[in-house]
C-alpha cells in the first residue's frame, strides 16, 4: 500500500518537472507595435483682417408697376400693333376695337339729347305764355263776377229771369276754374323744369360714357415699358373685362431675395438710418448694380426668412420679368475677420486646427463671402482662434477631435 502511494507521488513529482521543463524552454513571443497613421492635409494660417463681407442671395425680378389691360365694351379687335417682347412708349397705340357699335350709340344718345332739350324750351315757352294769360285771366274773372252782381241785382227789380243770373254764375265758375288751373300750371313749371333737366343730366352722362367707350376702343400704353403678355389678335371678338395685354415698367424693375436670418436685423438698422446697402449681379457677361430699398412686409409661407427687394439703379434692357438673378450683397466693413476656403468648413459652423500634430474642433461664424481675384473664400469670425493658428483645408470623411494630421508644408 505504502509503495503504491510512493509511485504515485514519484509519478506526479515527475510530471510537475516535466512541464516546467516544456514551459521554460517555449520561444519567446515578439510583440509588432503597430505605429499610429497620419493623414497629410493641406492648411491656411489665421490671419485677422477687416475687410467688407459679401453674401450671395438668389432672387426673382418682378415689378409693382406690372399692368392689365382690359377690354372695357364687347367688340371686334380690328388691329393689333405690337407684339409679346416689345418695347413701347407711353400713349404708343397698342390695339384698335371695332368702333361702329359705339359710333350709332353715340347718334342716339345725341337724339335723345336734343330732343330734352327742346322739351325744356318748350317748358320755358308754356311758362311764358302762362304768365302773360294769367293777367287776362283774372281780368276775365273781374268781368264774371261784375256780371253775376249785375245779373243779381236786375233778378231782384224783376227785370231778368232766373235763366240769365244761371248762366252769370255758371260763366263766373267757369272763369274761376280756368284761372286756378293757370295758376296751377304755373305753380308746377318748376317741378316739370327740373324734371326735364335731370334727364338731360343722364342723357348727357349716357352720351359721356359711349364717347368713353369710343375712346376705349384705342387701347394705349399707360407708361413707357415692355409687353409681357398678349392675349388676343386681330379679328377676335374680346368681352368687357377679358385681359388684352400685360406691360411692366422698366423703371420699377426690382429683385426679391430672401435675406438670411442674421442679417435682417443690421440691414433693417441700416434701411432706418439711410445708409446704403449695394448688391451687384452678372447679366449678359456685363456687372450690373441694385440696391437695397425696403424689406418685405410679410414673410411668404413658402420661406423661412424676410425678403429683401433690391431696386436696379441704372436701366438694363436684359432684365426681364421673373428671371433668377444672382446677387452678391455687399455688407459694411467688420473687424476681426478670417479668410478660409470654402473646403475648410465643416458643416455650417466649425473648422479644425492642428495643435501639436492633433485636430481640434473650433467653431466659427459665418459672417459671408469675399472674391480675392477668380476665387470666393468665407469669412468667419471665432474668439478662439489665435493669429496664425494652422486651420486644415483639406475634407477629411473622418474628422474630428484627436485625429493625427501632418501639414502638407511640412
Amino acid at each position: 500500500m505504502q509503495k503504491r502511494l510512493l509511485l504515485a507521488v514519484v509519478i506526479m513529482l515527475i510530471s510537475v518537472v516535466i512541464f516546467v521543463g516544456l514551459k521554460s524552454s517555449k520561444p519567446e513571443k515578439i510583440r509588432l507595435q503597430t505605429a499610429e497613421k497620419v493623414w497629410r492635409v493641406d492648411t491656411v494660417a489665421v490671419d485677422f483682417q477687416n475687410v467688407s463681407p459679401e453674401i450671395t442671395v438668389y432672387g426673382r425680378v418682378e415689378t409693382p408697376r406690372l399692368a392689365s389691360l382690359n377690354a372695357a365694351l364687347v367688340a371686334d379687335v380690328v388691329t393689333v400693333n405690337v407684339l409679346e417682347g416689345d418695347d413701347v412708349e407711353s400713349d404708343q397705340v397698342l390695339l384698335t376695337l371695332d368702333n361702329r357699335d359705339v359710333q350709332f350709340l353715340i347718334a342716339q344718345r345725341q337724339a335723345d339729347l336734343a330732343e330734352i332739350k327742346a322739351s325744356i324750351t318748350s317748358e320755358l315757352n308754356r311758362f311764358q305764355r302762362d304768365n302773360t294769360l294769367l293777367e287776362n285771366e283774372r281780368t276775365l274773372l273781374v268781368l264774371a263776377e261784375s256780371a253775376v252782381v249785375r245779373a243779381k241785382k236786375l233778378e231782384q227789380k224783376r227785370l231778368t229771369s232766373q235763366v240769365f243770373l244761371d248762366e252769370a254764375l255758371t260763366a263766373n265758375q267757369r272763369q274761376l276754374v280756368s284761372l286756378k288751373k293757370l295758376e296751377h300750371e304755373i305753380s308746377e313749371h318748376s317741378s316739370r323744369l327740373a324734371s326735364l333737366k335731370a334727364k338731360q343730366s343722364r342723357i348727357e352722362a349716357l352720351l359721356h360714357q359711349a364717347e368713353l367707350d369710343l375712346e376705349r376702343t384705342i387701347i394705349k400704353a399707360p407708361f413707357s415699358g415692355r409687353i409681357a403678355q398678349l392675349n388676343v389678335a386681330v379679328g377676335e371678338r374680346v368681352k368687357v373685362g377679358e385681359t388684352l395685354f400685360s406691360i411692366y415698367d422698366f423703371s420699377a424693375l426690382e429683385v426679391r431675395a430672401q435675406l438670411p436670418n442674421r442679417i435682417i436685423q443690421q440691414a433693417r438698422t441700416q434701411l432706418e438710418q439711410g445708409q446704403q446697402l449695394t448688391a451687384k449681379a452678372i447679366l449678359d457677361e456685363e456687372e450690373v448694380g441694385f440696391e437695397l430699398v425696403r424689406l418685405s412686409g410679410e414673410a411668404r409661407a413658402d420661406s423661412g426668412g424676410v425678403d429683401g427687394l433690391f431696386r436696379l439703379m441704372n436701366s438694363h434692357q436684359s432684365l426681364v420679368l421673373g428671371v433668377f438673378v444672382k446677387l452678391s450683397l455687399s455688407l459694411p466693413k467688420q473687424e476681426s475677420l478670417i479668410t478660409i476656403p470654402f473646403s475648410a468648413l465643416y458643416g455650417l459652423s466649425k473648422v479644425y486646427r492642428i495643435n501639436e500634430g492633433y485636430l481640434e474642433a473650433v467653431s466659427v461664424e459665418r459672417v459671408g463671402e469675399m472674391i480675392t481675384g477668380n476665387n470666393v473664400v468665407l469669412l468667419v469670425r471665432s474668439e478662439q482662434l489665435q493669429q496664425g493658428d494652422q486651420i486644415i483645408s483639406t475634407q477629411l470623411p473622418n474628422a474630428m477631435t484627436g485625429l493625427r494630421v501632418e501639414a502638407v508644408s511640412q
